[in-house]
């Protein structure tokens, strides 16, 4: 009988412990969290910076995904990269009432709010509260807003207020065009478009409206459900302004109202016992047989790890066979993961292999001696060739792109810039604002993701180059260079090692600094936000002619060589001694390297 009443008791506490397990509860890190489900709430701020950060805000991990993010107090229906975003001004963690609240402030609206999370069993609400009303000018700007990342829902279901529906896979809902005077203020001052003189900027409207929302209701880990009493709920597609906008829900603040003046409830569906399939690392390049071999396996915190891994060999007939099976050694927890190890270097025979650690197989990777032999290729090939700025690469039928800015440079006015850049109160040099510095259109290469040089970057991809010939000499020659014709051919030799020729195109453009300005620029960079988030050819950044302040916007010169757009790059030329000391150094190494070839 004392039996009995012993395996009831734990039979209550497992079916409490369920229960309980079923329910969002804040965790010892500071988040709800749920199996399957972790709502973070401002774990990650908004730093203010280049404001394009998207894991930030309310936070939403379902499944293991984290794919809804951004939550927070916005000034815009779908926030672009430069708008204005909140500055969290207080965290409070109440473990007894089981919430987070934080407070946002717009310095630039002198704009104060309140989010309070709240667990509700299986959901979270989210509410905003006011303390002074909305102020005058964001009345019908400020929102709440939370953003689905547009490749986890497209094509996915929805219904709002029972309406059925589904997320498109293209940018096709419809926009509006509002006065200028009606758009809240960008970072810095700066904006993100180009009006064309139309005095409008372009406002997506909502694809759906209503009071409550549930979204993929076909996919079991992607499912979730918004409802709000007490406010409208707008759904939109940000991809209609930027192509890297998501999905966005928002509700508009109340004009004239303080306290609570809008609520959400948000119900993250979690499939019942849902643990992570484990993520096995291995280097996939692959390995040289007598170096060390050890795989990291990445496993829910709810995973019980398994004894043994196994290697798997691929045969030349097709066959699979086990090369070796080994113990799972413990690596231990960091953070929401439990980490294990599996060493497998005893294993040196040359050939093809994957790593089956349960059911979860990896992609095949190579054990040989010559597995690093070509692993470079691809970067000099392809990678460096197409950041070779001023020229015209073509790729067989691809054109990367075009041979940009041949207007040249201008010298930047005192400014402070978007992308961090900097120009002092003079200039360093004899051109004054806005005149040309004639032959900096030559050479150098993009900075990574960008089509602008910075000065400080381009010297070091030329010493990393200058190093690589003088230590191994490779002679590889895939890529056509013309400096005169301005043209580069990617996968045709032309008889010059290809190296040799990426150090001269990298030390044209600092050797075309150092003549034209006295010094070297900290950068040649976009003058307008609106071509520097350009994602087409670099070419079409700028309309390739000179600008002429006496001519009005947009209006092009007689001769065809002048416009009055300002799109022209500008050189930002405030003196940097390292900058002078680093190409020094640099470009007379690269001198007996040319001499060399």
């Amino acid at each position: 009988m004392k039996n009995n009443k012993n395996l009831l008791w734990v039979m209550g506490l497992m079916a409490a412990s369920f229960s309980q397990a079923q329910d969002l509860r804040l965790n010892d890190s500071c988040y709800f969290e749920r199996q399957g489900v972790n709502v973070l709430v401002f774990s990650n701020s908004f730093n203010g910076g280049f404001n394009d950060e998207k894991n930030s805000g309310i936070e939403i991990i379902q499944h293991g995904i984290r794919a809804i993010q951004g939550g927070a107090v916005r000034l815009n229906n779908t926030p672009e990269q430069w708008d204005l975003v909140p500055k969290m001004t207080f965290r409070k963690v109440d473990r007894e009432q089981g919430s987070i609240e934080v407070g946002l402030r717009y310095d630039d609206y002198d704009f104060d709010s309140r989010i309070v999370v709240t667990a509700k069993g299986e959901a979270v609400e989210i509410a905003v509260w006011l303390d002074k009303p909305v102020p005058e000018k964001l009345v019908g700007n400020a929102g709440l807003n939370l953003e689905f990342l547009p490749s986890r829902y497209w094509l996915k279901t929805f219904t709002m207020d029972g309406r059925l529906n589904r997320f498109p896979r293209y940018a096709t809902s419809q926009t509006v065009a509002r006065p200028n005077s009606e758009k809240p203020r960008q970072f810095k001052g700066f904006k993100t478009y180009d009006d064309r003189g139309t005095g409008c900027f372009v406002d997506p409207l909502p694809i759906e409206t209503g009071h409550s929302i549930t979204m993929a209701m076909d996919d079991p880990e992607r499912m979730i459900r918004i409802h709000s009493n007490d406010a409208e709920l707008k759904l939109y597609d940000g991809r209609m302004l930027a192509q890297n906008g998501w999905f966005v829900l928002r509700s508009i603040l109340p004009g004239g109202k303080t306290g609570k003046v809008v609520s959400w409830m948000v119900e993250p569906h979690a499939v019942e016992g849902w643990i992570r399939k484990p993520n096995i690392g291995f280097c996939q390049v692959g390995y040289t047989p007598g170096q060390p071999k050890v795989s990291v396996i990445e496993l829910d915190k709810n995973d019980s790890p398994k004894a043994t891994a196994s290697l798997m060999r691929i045969n030349e007939d097709g066959t699979v066979s086990k090369a070796y099976e080994g113990k799972v050694d413990a690596w231990g927890p960091y953070y929401k993961y439990n980490y294990v190890k599996f060493d497998f270097s005893d294993v040196k025979a040359p050939g093809i292999y994957y790593i089956q650690y349960d059911t979860v197989k990896t992609n095949n990777f190579l054990i040989d001696p010559h597995v690093y032999d070509k692993i470079t290729d691809a970067t000099t090939d392809v990678w460096v060739p197409i950041h070779m700025n001023h020229m015209f690469v073509n790729e067989a039928y691809r054109v990367w792109h075009g041979e940009p800015f041949k207007e040249g440079y201008l010298q930047a006015p005192p400014s402070d810039h978007f992308d961090i850049h900097y120009q002092g109160p003079t200039t360093d040099t004899k051109y004054k604002p806005l005149e040309l510095i004639p032959g900096l259109n030559v050479g150098g290469f993009f900075d990574a993701g960008d089509f602008d040089i910075e000065t400080g970057a381009n010297i070091n991809v030329v010493e990393n180059l200058i190093r690589a010939w003088e230590l191994f000499k490779p002679l590889r020659d895939e890529t056509f260079v013309s400096e005169t014709q301005r043209y580069v051919d990617l996968h045709r030799p032309d008889g010059t090692p290809d190296i040799l020729q990426y150090i001269e195109h990298g030390v044209l453009n600092l050797v075309a600094q150092a003549e034209q300005i006295g010094h070297m620029a900290s950068t040649l960079s976009n003058s307008v936000l609106d071509n520097y988030h350009h994602l087409g050819d670099a070419a079409s950044i700028t309309d390739g002619l000179h600008y002429d302040l006496s001519l009005k916007p947009y209006e092009v010169s007689a001769d065809g060589k002048r416009s009055g757009t300002p799109d022209d790059m500008w050189a930002f030329t405030t003196r940097n001694p390292r900058l002078d000391i680093a190409c020094r150094d640099h470009v007379c190494r690269s001198s007996p390297c040319l001499r060399r070839a």
